[in-house]
């Protein structure tokens, strides 16, 4: 059965015998009022063109779902279909899901195998649930969407060049044209990765995107949030942490505002081990960014806040709570009221 409406009371009880239950359903009692809970399940969230549901998968490497924020209903997307894993599933301002799929074939022992060795590009149509069309482009990691045009971009596996392109159809059939490369470091010395995150609206004349740095031993160690000027190749830090992680996430729709991960509150004691929190940053170049979770402090080495995207409105953000097993890694689907947050401030 594809459509199922899951109580709050069944979804705790599924997860009852995780060794981090128990600072769940201690979170869930602490919340905030502008919090709300969609799932205790899932991970990796995006809004539909609609900002009426959420696209997410049921874990790191599955299937995608769709709830409805208002009646809580949960659709199976892509169980008519077989696939070797699903790692990204976003939403084109169509309507249509751009998927970044594993191979053919999966492996229980390694589901990971292919995040870093290449996701094969999809289009999934929202008219045809049956049969997602390649657009014959690997990427590592998660692709770029824009929120107001079929453009994406996506990093080239090693994580040193990134390309962008135009989504068209023809007699139905989606296709990727004029496509470029937009940025590479492959001739560089430099020990860098990157990772597409958004076109900046509502122009979309800047990629905002993660610049990772490092050494052999953790080619993630730092990260900073970017943007590059598609039409003159200027490239603007907009966080300025030489010794922090500030991974860049779902932007606001009017630009002037993204959501990062970053672990600036708490000293970083021992590589990868990342005490995430969600903030919103100021794309104004001053640096400012407002926390907007402590999960990692309430609950050390247990649970982050991260994954956060903002609906095509600026009024929610959807974010998830993760876990420190790895990253993306996560246990349910948060909503973030912006302007029940902002009215508190103000008492």
């Amino acid at each position: 059965m594809n459509k199922v409406i899951f109580s709050l009371f069944f979804l705790i009880i599924c997860i009852s015998n995780s060794s981090s239950s128990q600072s769940i359903q201690t979170l869930i009692k602490e919340l905030p009022p502008y919090f709300s809970i969609l799932t205790t399940w899932g991970v990796r969230p995006d809004w539909d063109e609609t900002s009426e549901n959420i696209y997410f998968l049921n874990k790191i490497v599955g299937d995608v779902f769709k709830i409805n924020i208002k009646t809580r209903e949960v659709t199976c997307i892509s169980c008519n279909f077989y696939h070797g894993g699903i790692f990204r599933a976003q939403c084109l301002p169509n309507g249509d899901l751009l998927l970044a799929m594993g191979g053919d074939t999966f492996e229980a022992k390694n589901p990971e195998r292919d995040r870093h060795t290449g996701l094969n590009l999809y289009i999934l149509k929202k008219d045809n649930l049956k049969e997602p069309y390649p657009l014959g482009e690997v990427c590592e990691e998660g692709p770029a969407v824009s929120k107001n045009n079929m453009k994406i971009a996506w990093t080239l596996v090693g994580q040193r060049e990134i390309c962008m392109a135009d989504i068209e159809y023809y007699n139905g059939i989606p296709k990727l044209v004029n496509k470029k490369l937009i940025l590479s470091y492959q001739d560089s010395s430099a020990y860098v990765r990157l990772e597409t995150q958004d076109f900046r609206p509502p122009f979309n004349n800047e990629l905002i995107y993660t610049h990772y740095w490092g050494d052999e031993k953790d080619a993630y160690h730092h990260s900073q949030t970017c943007g590059l000027n598609l039409e003159t190749g200027k490239i603007t830090f907009y966080t300025f942490f030489p010794d922090s992680y500030n991974e860049v996430e779902g932007i606001f729709p009017d630009g002037n505002f993204t959501m990062i991960e970053s672990d600036r509150h708490q000293p970083r004691e021992f590589r990868n081990q990342y005490k995430l929190d969600v903030y919103k940053l100021a794309l104004d170049g001053s640096g400012r960014a407002e926390r907007f979770a402590d999960f990692s402090t309430r609950y050390p080495g247990v649970l982050r806040s991260d994954n956060p995207v903002v609906d095509r409105y600026g009024k929610y953000v959807a974010l998830q709570f993760g876990f420190m097993g790895g990253a993306g890694d996560g246990r349910g689907i948060f909503l973030f009221d912006i302007e029940q947050y902002e009215n508190m401030k103000k008492k």
